[in-house]
């Protein structure tokens, strides 16, 4: 049976007695782990089968550098591995350790410090002190800065008994396990560098340093320039040969006299770094374009030489900052520009500021901007700019297709490039031929930014972020005056809807102060002068006055004025009772009251200053200050009373909402004119009874020619809603059908059966507003009979006219009105106010229109008959309510009715 090897022996020697069971716990499977928990005892421990010892360097009692040192005294030769919460310092040269570890520390890191330390126990002697001093050097370097081991005798000590060591050694080393080997071959690296120090130096400045892109010279005490790399002759313009070994000063007066270094010249500046000898000396240098290159900017550095070959002397430094400058000077141009941009106060300045601060200030060969045309959509040109002189391309108008500029602006990318844009395409266009290279930049949906080159280079890549950003700013400045326009014009219209709203709120106001005063008004002439005393009061008003036409003349009247209104009116007459004298003297065009009646809109000039000096009234307007008429029409249905015209001094007119207030105010007035006559029409007992033939209407001739029976109106009834009933009697005699007739009457639009008996029925027809006897009615007159002619299809209406109301005038405004009706006789009657029984005064007087409507229908429905012909849910149903209200109105108007009879 094969004998197992016996495990590593291991020796913790630690006082805290936690950590050394935790020690052990770690590493009591893989090896023999005895634990010590001070110096003494560990020493006591200390014999043949301890391979390795992890050592505590802080402990009571013995420390762990006086067991080390006792170890090292023994006759047993473990390796050490101290195993430390202190930081090593030089005072681990002289300690004869073979690994160090800082706490805390990982079970891992025990495994592995152990395994190295069981290998290396293997090694030659020689082998065995090389690590050792190795891991001294490597724990010093980690935790020392450079500096202090570069003047500790302890550390030069340590690295050159390993040198020594190292080179006793090197033929052992390719035996060693790997990382060993790996150790060891990068120190005797090391040393082999240290070795070749000069050699690698002088590769370092001829080779490294001459491929850096900052120039270098170096002056010795002497003042005399000792070398100069490769980038001296790219940045300063001098060939470096004629530097070297000469005097510094005297070079820099030949080669730097005009060059800007701040507050005084390059060569100023370095005459004044070698005169100091100590001082550092920093600035920023400006070599114009010339014959040197380019134009660019250097950030100079000079500081003396302290230590070595050439201490006492100086080395300056020249590091190009071109690019950073220029960008910075474009970022200040950007901000105080883009400040520019955004208090300009109009799109054409914007867009010029913008092409000239890109040719201009930020160094572009061209620029462009598209803006577009909010009333077609183009993209058009809107300003150019070039840096050189002749450079100007024809740019066009673009919308729609392939076009770059206009792709970039329907398309909304960051920008569109002409490499990109070729790859695409491959197409030549009007860009290609105008520009060496191109790139454009949308400006959100105000265009497009074109930034161009013309020499035959491309736009670099900050060029290309300049534009960019200078199109972002363009495009912000264009929005921002945009978002301007759009809230000044919106306030502009809030301060305009206020106003408008403010004088509508009058005008209201005056209807509304109106409306009692028409009421209480017994004639027209009242109506119409507190109209124009009202309007007199708003403000801007300075004249109203209320036009007529006089139906036999066609001549226009005035009725009443209010305002100095004498001179503009000195050719329109006053309405008289005798109209027969008034001729048409009102010249054409007509005036707006005049037009106003004739159309029957309302009619609105907003500045008198527009029409054409010819019109007789624009002059006399203006003469007395008048700047806005409107005129509206006075309107009962279809009867035109007359015409307002309202004059204002402000030029700005009357907006809509005003002029339709205005309007309205014209029916209301209109309303009240014609309830007046109508009042007096019935009220009346004299005046005139006119009886028309009317060719047809609509519903009473379909009743004609459906029902082949004798009819009879016997009654006639208006509603609130405008309409108006007529009860027809159909008289059935034996040689008609009944039930025919009847089924027709409830066939026709418009007529309804109210009652039905042997010997006929009563109908209902209603007449529509448009209907030709409701117009007779409306014109104002009182509805008194209608009868339909004998073997045609014409109806004889007759109408009872008031005394005051003339005859002529109502013909002619009927007859004008309406083609289908002829008057065709006129009787006149004298006034007869007992002539009406006291009963028919109490339905004039006492019942309501809805009592008197109610009432009516249920007598003629045969509500009352005995027995009944109609019970009380037809009537209500006819009239078009419930039956429960239908009894209240017909108690109501009976107990009205016998209260006047009995009282």
């Amino acid at each position: 049976m094969t004998e197992q090897p016996t495990p590593a022996g291991v020796l913790v020697v630690e006082d805290d007695r936690n950590t050394a069971e935790l020690y052990a716990k770690w590493l009591g499977e893989t090896y023999d782990v005895e634990t010590a928990y001070d110096g003494t005892e560990a020493l006591e421990r200390l014999d043949e089968t301890v391979d390795v010892v992890l050592l505590d360097r802080m402990m009571p009692g013995l420390s762990g550098g006086d067991v080390l040192e006792a170890i090292r005294n023994a006759d047993v030769d473990p390796r050490v591995a101290m195993v430390s919460a202190v930081t090593p310092g030089l005072d681990v040269v002289k300690m004869g350790f073979d690994a160090y570890l800082e706490k805390p520390v990982k079970a891992t890191a025990l495994h592995e410090v152990i395994d190295r330390m069981l290998t290396r126990a293997e090694y030659d002697e020689k082998l065995q002190e090389l690590f050792s001093l190795i891991e001294r050097q490597d724990t010093l370097e980690a935790t020392e800065k450079p500096e202090v081991l570069e003047a500790s005798e302890e550390y030069r000590s340590l690295t050159d008994r390993l040198a020594r060591v190292q080179t006793d050694v090197e033929s052992l080393l390719t035996d060693l396990p790997d990382e060993d080997f790996r150790v060891a071959a990068e120190h005797i690296q090391r040393t082999a560098a240290e070795r070749t120090s000069e050699q690698r130096y002088e590769s370092l400045t001829e080779d490294v340093l001459d491929s850096s892109r900052e120039a270098m010279v170096v002056v010795d005490a002497a003042g005399t320039v000792v070398w100069a790399n490769e980038a001296t002759e790219a940045l300063l313009g001098v060939d470096r040969s004629n530097l070297r070994g000469r005097e510094y000063a005297n070079a820099a007066t030949d080669h730097f006299e005009g060059i800007d270094a701040g507050e005084e010249s390059l060569a100023s500046l370095i005459r004044t770094g070698l005169a100091s000898h100590g001082d550092e000396l920093d600035a920023t240098v400006h070599f114009p374009e010339g014959e040197t290159g380019t134009e660019r900017w250097l950030e100079y550095w000079s500081a003396p030489i302290e230590t070595g070959l050439y201490a006492g002397g100086r080395i300056d430094h020249y590091h190009d900052i071109t690019g950073r400058y220029r960008r910075e000077r474009y970022l200040q141009t950007l901000h105080r520009e883009t400040r520019h941009l955004m208090s300009t106060e109009r799109d054409e300045a914007v867009t010029t500021h913008a092409v000239t601060t890109a040719t201009g200030a930020l160094d572009f060969q061209y620029a462009a901007v598209f803006t577009r045309e909010e009333s077609t959509g183009d993209l058009v040109p809107a300003a150019s700019a070039a840096a050189t002189p002749g450079v100007d391309p024809t740019l066009p108008t673009l919308s729609g297709g392939t076009d770059p500029v206009w792709t970039a602006f329907a398309d909304q990318t960051d920008r569109l490039k002409a490499e990109g844009h070729r790859e695409r395409t491959g197409s030549a266009d009007w860009l290609e031929d105008a520009f060496s290279d191109w790139m454009a930049c949308p400006l959100g949906q105000r265009g497009v930014f074109l930034a161009a080159t013309t020499d035959g280079h491309s736009l670099s890549p900050t060029q290309r972020t300049l534009a960019e950003t200078w199109a972002a700013n363009t495009r912000q400045a264009l929005e921002q005056l945009a978002r301007t326009r759009s809230l000044r014009e919106r306030d502009q219209k809030l301060e305009q809807q206020n106003e408008r709203l403010s004088r509508l709120d009058r005008i209201n106001r005056l209807i509304r102060s109106i409306g009692p005063a028409v009421v209480s008004a017994d004639t027209r002439a009242e109506i119409e002068k507190e109209v124009c005393r009202r309007l007199l009061q708003m403000d801007s008003v300075t004249g109203a006055w209320i036009a007529d036409v006089d139906l036999s003349t066609d001549g226009t009247v005035r009725r009443t004025q209010a305002g100095d209104l004498d001179s503009y009116l000195s050719d329109i007459p006053r309405a008289t009772s005798n109209a027969s004298k008034i001729e048409p003297v009102e010249a054409a065009p007509t005036s707006p009251a005049r037009q106003a009646y004739e159309t029957g809109s309302s009619v609105s000039v907003a500045d008198l200053v527009t029409i054409e000096s010819d019109v007789w009234w624009r002059g006399r307007g203006l003469k007395r200050g008048t700047n806005t008429i409107v005129a509206v029409p006075v309107v009962h249905n279809t009867t035109r009373f007359g015409a307002i015209e309202v004059h204002l001094n402000r030029p700005t007119g009357m907006a809509e909402e005003e002029v339709e207030a205005l309007a309205e105010l014209g029916v209301t007035i209109g309303h009240a004119i014609g309830a007046i006559r109508q009042r007096d029409a019935l009220l009346s007992g004299g005046g005139a009874d006119l009886t028309f033939h009317v060719d047809s209407d609509s519903a009473l001739s379909r009743l004609l020619t459906t029902v082949d029976a004798p009819l009879e109106i016997s009654d006639v009834s208006h509603r609130n809603s405008g309409t108006c009933i007529v009860f027809v009697a159909v008289t059935i005699t034996a040689g008609h059908d009944r039930d025919r007739i009847e089924t027709r009457l409830s066939d026709t639009s418009g007529v309804s059966v109210l009652r039905a008996d042997t010997t006929g029925m009563t109908c209902v027809v209603t007449l529509r507003p448009e209907s030709p006897i409701q117009q007779l009615v409306r014109q104002g007159a009182a509805l008194q009979q209608v009868k339909i002619r004998p073997d045609s299809a014409q109806l004889a209406v007759t109408v009872q006219l008031p005394y005051e109301t003339d005859v002529r005038e109502y013909v002619n405004t009927v007859t004008a009105a309406l083609d289908c009706v002829e008057l065709v006789a006129k009787n006149r009657r004298s006034a007869d106010w007992e002539s009406s029984s006291t009963v028919a005064k109490a339905v004039d007087d006492q019942l309501t229109d809805r009592q008197r409507e109610v009432l009516r229908m249920a007598f003629h429905a045969g509500y009352f008959d005995q027995p009944r012909a109609a019970d009380a849910d037809t009537v209500a149903a006819e009239v078009g309510i419930a039956q429960s209200t239908l009894s209240q109105h017909l108690r109501t108007a009976e107990r009205k009715i016998l209260a006047e009879l009995f009282s």
